[in-house]
């Protein structure tokens, strides 16, 4: 150990003029300075919406992504070659040879060194980055932003860096090592470089390649989204450094690559054994993790910080809305656990208006770490379910050139072409898919990677069934090739549970009951007649209801829609779908045009009661709105402009209700921004909102004289459609 220690020091000393250690400090300084010279030149615009973050965190966690991938990777290309040049220029190994130390040694302290400079480079990123943070903070303040120094968190996210590059640094200096020249090592690493662009740009990940370490180590910068502090991208880099120090210290034994592994059978044998076990080793390693449960209950926990009024969290099915359990929340953190089997499904955890969607099943866990305020939600999660939390928002979309073929009919007239790049892209997105997994290597578990293959597969039926239409339905030609579309449809002979009841699957199912000649003459009572002639079961039941809820849609009044619900409700067997059924009808029955509005009552800023029969006699033009909703602060002086504009027109009142939970805080608003529009607030509004399924703000509405709804999504101020409106009620 003495004489490793020696070693590294004299071969600290052999570089202390190159420049090394500066280039290692200004490599780390160069992201944090840029970022902060953006935000001097132009502040990151802050509102009272956005929610409270770590100023220190958020720079680190912001850049890291580019530092890790482009900068620290060029520092140790760079650091790597000019610590090897070094000795190939001044015989410097010949000389170290000749003193009592082993070559390993000698090799090792290289390497070491590399890893001192490598991780200075590390220390100066975040150490800058916290200074930057430090001075923007105190530059530009604000309420939103945080100087809190987690340590630990710190700590940790720099342990994490410093592994995901040892086996980058172990294979450039065996380059350097084996390379006399720097041109060589050098474009390896470029060409690392290269790679790890194209796997940004692809986001595929290429664990073959030991430079992709570090890009799957960027996928997620922050410690709190990962069930493990050490976990894939860490593990490869050492498997990489392990093998790399092997390779090189062996290359430079042997002063060549034949001299060093083919030189004699003895040597070829351990290769070649040296080849099988790294394979090996590496085939179990980059092997992804099947899905693990543990038990059969689920597990739901976290913390929540918020300045909301939050006293418990719920969960329930997404389906039907069905409360599955909830959980106390005391001082910002929450437990839920129970022990009975659930089925693998959509749920969602609803606290306060805020929900978060999931997929649980029996033998879950998830553990929650949530931010939110009234206009915005954050979280991180670790689960078992991590996989699939990851992949359930995206979409699997069709490839460019497919889906640039579609829409502009590129191959109307060549069926064969169409068709094989169809085919193409279905294989792409199959393969794609079937080898997903998250930055931890988790994979889908079997479930839901059958639920998501076979959704893919009725897109692409759907995507044919389009194309036959635009085309012919008639003539063979246009046809698909009957392999793939057995592949398809074999996808969806059991559907699993999830896509049963998928909108997509339940429209490609009724499209598949009729005929083309049925689809020309009149295709919604023919599929009722084909529907309720179908055997009792939940699959009619879920059929049934997705052609009646869009049936009653395409009704233009309520006497028709209720005739049409009172027709076909009676066959609908389960309670839960029938509940459905009526919900929407009730909805679409008090959301029409002519439908009574209710008799609101709201509050003005000095606390007087008043009611929205009080504009009776009038067109009423209702501004939804909230001081934390961010479009709605940017649209108000459209209305009121609007609101002057149409002043002397006795029929017509604009009025504003605020949405806001906390009166005072709507009241402070308003003294900071007045406004001639009457300004009130609603005390009930999340009951308002939730009675007309009102997701988002702002939102307008026009009441007409008698109190009825005149329309009830009215187009924005800033629109042409708005001022057509008014200038058509004006004149009434």
């Amino acid at each position: 150990m003495k004489k490793l220690i020696t070693l590294v020091n004299t071969e600290w000393l052999k570089i202390k003029g190159l420049g090394l250690v500066y280039l290692a400090l200004v490599m780390g300084l160069l992201i944090p300075f840029t970022g902060f010279l953006f935000q001097m030149y132009d502040p990151r615009l802050l509102t009272s919406e956005d929610l409270p973050y770590s100023v220190l965190e958020d720079g680190i966690t912001g850049n890291l992504k580019a530092f890790c991938m482009f900068i620290l990777l060029l520092y140790i290309v760079i650091a790597a070659n000019r610590i090897a040049q070094t000795d190939h220029k001044n015989n410097g190994w010949q000389l170290m040879e000749t003193q009592p130390i082993s070559k390993f040694q000698l090799y090792f302290s290289k390497y070491l060194v590399l890893l001192i400079l490598v991780f200075l480079c590390i220390a100066s990123y975040i150490g800058f980055t916290i200074l930057f943070s430090l001075s923007d903070y105190y530059i530009h303040p604000n309420d939103t932003k945080l100087f809190t120094f987690d340590t630990v968190w710190i700590l940790k996210t720099f342990i994490r860096l410093c592994i995901a590059v040892l086996g980058i640094a172990a294979l450039q200096l065996c380059v350097s090592v084996a390379f006399p020249g720097f041109i060589w090592a050098f474009l390896i690493g470029i060409l690392g470089l290269i790679v790890n662009i194209f796997s940004l740009v692809q986001k595929i990940t290429l664990p073959f390649c030991p430079y992709n370490s570090l890009y799957i180590f960027s996928k997620t910068p922050n410690i709190k989204s990962l069930n493990h502090f050490i976990t894939y991208s860490e593990y490869l880099s050492i498997f990489w450094a392990i093998v790399f120090l092997t390779v090189g210290y062996f290359w430079y034994k042997g002063k060549g690559f034949k001299t060093s592994f083919l030189n004699h059978k003895k040597q070829f044998v351990f290769s070649t054994v040296f080849i099988i076990i790294t394979t090996g080793a590496f085939f179990i390693l980059q092997k992804p993790k099947s899905y693990t449960g543990k038990g059969t209950g689920v597990l739901v926990q976290g913390k929540i910080e918020t300045d909301l009024k939050i006293d418990s969290v719920k969960i329930y099915s997404k389906d039907f809305h069905k409360k599955i359990g909830s959980a106390a929340v005391k001082n910002g953190v929450f437990l839920w656990e129970t022990q009975q089997q659930l089925p693998f499904d959509q749920y969602s955890l609803e606290f306060g208006t805020k929900k978060i969607d999931i997929m649980m099943g029996s033998g879950d866990h998830f553990n929650f770490d949530i931010r939110c305020n009234a206009a915005n939600i954050d979280y991180f999660l670790t689960s078992n379910r991590s996989a699939e939390q990851e992949y359930k928002n995206k979409e699997d979309g069709l490839g460019y050139e497919l889906s640039y073929s579609i829409e502009h009919q590129k191959y109307n007239d060549d069926p064969p072409k169409f068709y094989e790049l169809a085919q193409s892209d279905w294989e792409k997105n199959i393969d794609r898919l079937s080898h997903y997994t998250d930055s931890e290597n988790n994979a889908l578990s079997d479930e839901y990677l059958a639920y998501r293959k076979q959704l893919l597969a009725i897109q692409y039926l759907n995507e044919i069934s389009n194309y036959r239409k635009m085309t012919s339905w008639d003539d063979p030609k246009f046809a698909a090739p009957k392999t793939f579309l057995n592949e398809l449809n074999a996808r969806i002979t059991k559907p699993t549970i999830l896509l049963s009841k998928n909108d997509d699957y339940l429209q490609y199912k009724l499209d598949q009951m009729l005929s083309e000649k049925e689809r020309l003459s009149n295709p919604d009572s023919i599929l009722f007649i084909k529907l309720n002639a179908l055997p009792n079961t939940m699959d009619k039941d879920r059929l049934l209801t997705k052609h009646l809820v869009k049936s009653m849609e395409l009704e233009s009044d309520s006497i028709s829609r209720n005739q049409l619900f009172d027709r076909e409700i009676k066959l609908l067997n389960n309670n839960d779908y029938r509940k459905l059924s009526t919900s929407k009808l009730e909805q679409l029955n008090i959301s029409q045009k002519g439908a009574q509005f209710p008799d609101l009552k709201f509050l003005d800023a000095q606390g007087k009661v008043h009611l929205l029969s009080e504009y009776r006699g009038k067109y009423v033009v209702i501004d939804l709105w909230a001081t934390w909703c961010g479009p709605c602060k940017q649209i108000r002086p459209v209305f009121d402009t609007r609101s002057r504009q149409y002043r002397y027109y006795d029929n017509i009142q604009f009025i504003s209700i605020s949405l806001d939970e906390s009166q005072p805080k709507w009241q402070n608003y308003l003294k900071t921004k007045p406004s001639k529009v009457p300004q009130f607030w609603l005390a009930d509004a999340a009951e308002f909102m939730n009675r007309y399924k009102i997701q988002s703000i702002p939102r307008f509405i026009i009441i007409d004289p008698a109190g009825k709804i005149f329309n009830l999504n009215s187009p924005f101020p800033d629109e042409d459609n708005f001022v057509e409106i008014l200038e058509k009620l004006k004149k009434y």
